[in-house]
């Protein structure tokens, strides 16, 4: 089987769950078509980070805001791309490949395909809402070229339905393990870009008026909105150090505007963190409230409950324990890697049936 992977970021979320189908899948042929959005690090050592059988090519004029004449160039460039690829599964990463790939899908009768948005482009905050009614329109018009949409979590397929979804999904998933907690009472940390998406502004607020240790593991454009003195910034770390803040974490808090099915958060769980999230998609999937922690709404809802949280360590070092078993159970890399392989399949099938009664 050979299966085609498009996506325009090389970078983030997206990028970590096509390693981790990648990995999952060592009998497939994997091609990566990809554009060139980075955000923390090069090409090349994105590349590295994916099995050695995994082949790629470059996507030219792929980006992630509309422009229209680089879109029809991207357009082009890969319908060039995939008429070399007519009997592979393509599958669509992030929502300009959805359009896009859709689109040379069908105009090259390209059957087999999927669309993984990664985070819905019509739940945006950083755009206004003509912007957001925009974007859902686009998804209307782009599930008119066909393909099976599959959201990276259950509350992204929701957002689906009507859009091209039937509420199929594939959650994203973690390698599981386990190392003995070396937790601080007093420690709250976020990992990722400090971006308009992450909202460190809000991140802020919260820590200013919490008696505690706040890390944000990462760094990012927005850095500056950290102002808070009891906020350590670490700047951009290796995964080790990154598994080793988890390890002593206490409260994993999350001030996101947006999301599909966040790794950070499913890492912390790994780490038997305690949750504390804000109230959105993909978020919502992954908090039992008041089992493994809470979804909040307002600044003054978080305070409350993070004062809380600290105070009774007993319980929310329970909440802690609880993550670690729903992500045992439920987040996988290897439930990820299973359910994703079955619909390859299913579609490989499919397509065998067409040709056959083609015939």
């Amino acid at each position: 089987m050979f299966v085609v992977h498009v996506l325009e970021p090389f970078a983030s979320g997206v990028t970590t769950a096509v390693i981790s189908i990648t990995q999952q899948l060592p009998k497939i042929n994997h091609l990566i078509i990809h554009g060139s959005r980075m955000w923390v690090d090069e090409i090349r050592n994105v590349k590295e980070q994916f099995p050695s059988y995994v082949t790629f090519i470059d996507w030219p004029f792929a980006g992630r805001e509309i422009n229209l004449q680089n879109d029809a160039r991207a357009l082009v460039s890969l319908i060039n791309i995939l008429k070399n690829y007519k009997e592979a599964v393509v599958h669509l990463h992030s929502s300009k490949a959805g359009f896009l790939g859709r689109i040379a899908c069908r105009y090259l009768g390209i059957k087999r395909v999927l669309y993984t948005p990664h985070g819905a482009s019509f739940i945006r905050t950083d755009v206004d809402r003509r912007d957001r009614w925009f974007f859902r329109l686009l998804e209307k018009i782009g599930a008119l070229f066909g393909g099976l949409v599959v959201g990276c979590g259950k509350s992204e397929a929701e957002l689906y339905r009507g859009l091209g979804g039937n509420g199929l999904f594939v959650s994203n998933g973690v390698p599981i393990s386990f190392s003995e907690k070396g937790q601080d009472v007093r420690i709250v940390t976020f990992v990722g870009i400090a971006s308009k998406q992450k909202d460190p502004a809000l991140f802020n607020k919260i820590a200013s008026q919490v008696d505690g240790d706040f890390f944000w593991v990462g760094d990012g454009p927005l850095r500056t909105a950290l102002q808070s003195p009891n906020i350590t910034i670490t700047d951009w770390v290796d995964k080790a150090s990154v598994d080793d803040y988890l390890n002593r974490t206490c409260v994993y808090l999350s001030t996101s505007a947006w999301e599909g099915l966040p790794f950070g958060v499913l890492e912390a769980m790994n780490a038997g963190c305690a949750l504390l999230l804000r109230d959105i998609p993909g978020n919502r999937d992954l908090v039992a409230q008041g089992e493994n922690g809470y979804l909040f709404d307002s600044v003054d809802e978080a305070v409350n409950r993070l004062k809380q949280m600290l105070a009774d360590r007993v319980k929310t070092r329970s909440m802690g324990c609880r993550s670690r078993e729903i992500v045992k159970e439920n987040y996988s890399v290897e439930k990820m890697g299973r359910e994703y392989l079955e619909i390859y399949e299913r579609l490989s099938e499919e397509r065998k049936y067409q040709t056959a009664d083609a015939i």
